[in-house]
């Protein structure tokens, strides 16, 4: 990854374009210039931090805070290929410290299931299967191969043919196939119905 244009230290994150050219900056300069446009500061973060799945496995994750013009945007990234990656957002004027609660609250939400089991066959061959006939995940590309993505799974990275092979056990059910706005919460319908009982 390039380096910032304006202070040559941090590793570029925004790129932006005008008329005249484009630079690419690292969040720290890209959000002082919206300090200076807006008088919103980006509250002082965590770079880092640990959290444990259901499994009670560790995942470190780097933190960012980019600030926008009507938004604060947070995201949790597990900085490796398959990896977890968690995002909230709020207004522009929004607690900062609620925000990053909101964060670690989606990140334990989201690792509190485990969707894949491995197995071995007999003849010591690895195999993955889907567990309680649900899986939820993210889209993300493949450096290798630019004709088809992958998908994230568990912090795991999966081909679409080793999708295929999980689902073979389920020939013959049909399928309900649900694209969610990275920002948004994956509910599934049990979730929900808990949630209208205790209200």
């Amino acid at each position: 990854m390039a380096l910032c244009q304006r202070c040559g230290n941090d590793n570029s994150y925004i790129h932006l374009t005008s008329e005249a050219k484009t630079e690419s900056l690292c969040l720290r300069c890209y959000n002082g210039l919206m300090t200076a446009e807006f008088g919103v500061e980006a509250d002082s973060y965590p770079e880092g931090m640990t959290i444990r799945d259901g499994k009670g496995t560790a995942h470190y994750f780097e933190i960012r805070k980019r600030l926008d013009p009507l938004h604060i945007f947070m995201e949790a990234v597990e900085m490796k290929q398959g990896g977890y990656d968690f995002k909230v957002m709020g207004d522009l004027y929004t607690d900062q410290g609620e925000l990053l609660l909101q964060l670690i609250a989606k990140a334990e939400k989201g690792m509190a299931e485990s969707y894949v089991a491995e197995g071995t066959f007999p003849n010591g061959q690895r195999y993955h299967s889907i567990r309680s006939g649900r899986l939820a995940g993210r889209v993300e590309s493949d450096l290798s191969d630019e004709r088809m993505p992958l998908l994230a799974v568990d912090g795991k990275s999966f081909t679409w043919d080793e999708f295929g092979k999980m689902l073979m056990s389920y020939e013959g059910f049909q399928v309900k196939l649900q694209l969610v706005d990275p920002y948004d919460e994956i509910e599934w319908e049990d979730c929900e119905q808990k949630k209208e009982q205790e209200q």
